[in-house]
């Protein structure tokens, strides 16, 4: 039964894996927005505003699958979850670069926080991988 839990738990962290992935994509998606906003290039209603509204809801999409994961594994406490807390603390700060109000980027925060978010990613699938030894 161990053997077949195991299969279980390996086939989900893949799927977790390709989740992480696949949003990894959609918040770089977002960032390159950002920029075709600026240039007007942008659908009238596609604002920064909007842009952040959709940015964060995918985040928590993100966030809840992967609370369902660490919940069903107990990996409550683990190396995982303290990667992924820091890698998901530098996707959201990220939309701090934009100021809705004013509808301007601080291109310099963005490209620190694009950084950021590398390195936390890095360090989250090393992660991941120290789970399927």
């Amino acid at each position: 039964m161990g053997a077949i839990n195991n299969k279980y738990r390996l086939l989900e962290t893949n799927v977790l894996l390709d989740r992480f992935l696949t949003y990894r994509e959609v918040f770089s998606e977002h960032f390159k927005t950002m920029k075709v906003i600026e240039r007007g290039e942008a659908l009238r209603y596609e604002t920064y505003s909007r842009l952040a509204d959709n940015y964060i809801s995918n985040v928590h999409r993100f966030i809840k699958l992967c609370e369902d994961y660490i919940e069903k594994y107990h990996l409550e406490n683990s190396q995982l979850t303290d990667k992924l807390n820091d890698y998901l603390m530098e996707v959201i700060d990220a939309i701090s670069c934009l100021d809705t109000d004013h509808n301007v980027i601080d291109h310099s925060k963005l490209e620190k926080s694009k950084q950021k978010i590398h390195q936390k990613e890095l360090e989250f699938m090393n992660a991941i991988g120290l789970l399927a030894n």
